[in-house]
């Protein structure tokens, strides 16, 4: 691999033409507390974040391999929103940042907060996620990025995140389904 050499005015550039789709996910992200907020994710989403892997390693999707392209694209294919016979399947990351100190307390508090943070629809419905922790140890701390998925129901509209989970109890605007979806 080539040496990487920063460029100040090419990243200036790069992040100048990736403002829009910055401020569209910005827009969707549900701020759970100080430092935990839930990204949804959309094509576009998944898309800037195989361009911005391969940039890391000095590639791009048009220079590099046609077959690490595959296996990075196929990395990330999990958090595309996706259609369904029965409806929607829609994905989210799950992201935590906190203090050194406070970080493995706070995760450990977290524990099982993933798994019952339902999406809730319109119809006052509410669906569990499938919850993808990567390769974190079973009975380990809550990783800090996890991804959450649902699958809606054809028609149905999600309306709001819920969790009554004690360490992180509360109630948060989802976005449209057209926002989760639109390319």
């Amino acid at each position: 691999m080539a040496d990487l050499v920063l460029d100040p005015a090419l990243e200036r550039a790069r992040y100048e033409a990736r403002l829009p789709l910055l401020r569209r996910q910005a827009a969707l992200r549900a701020g759970l507390a100080p430092g935990i907020f839930l990204q949804p994710e959309t094509e576009a989403s998944v898309a800037d974040q195989v361009r911005e892997t391969l940039w890391a390693e000095g590639k791009t999707p048009e220079t590099c391999d046609p077959a690490e392209l595959d296996e990075v694209r196929a990395s990330f294919a999990a958090l595309s929103p996706r259609r369904e016979p029965a409806g929607w399947s829609l994905a989210a990351t799950l992201m935590i940042g906190m203090a050194e100190a406070a970080r493995e307390a706070r995760l450990r508090g977290l524990e099982g907060f993933p798994e019952q943070l339902r999406l809730e629809l319109q119809d006052g419905s509410r669906l569990e996620p499938a919850v993808d922790r990567g390769l974190a140890l079973e009975g380990g701390r809550l990783p800090s990025v996890v991804a959450l998925r649902w699958s809606l129901p054809g028609g149905a509209e999600p309306l709001a995140f819920i969790s009554e989970h004690p360490a992180l109890a509360g109630r948060w605007a989802a976005p449209a389904l057209e926002g989760w979806i639109a390319r």
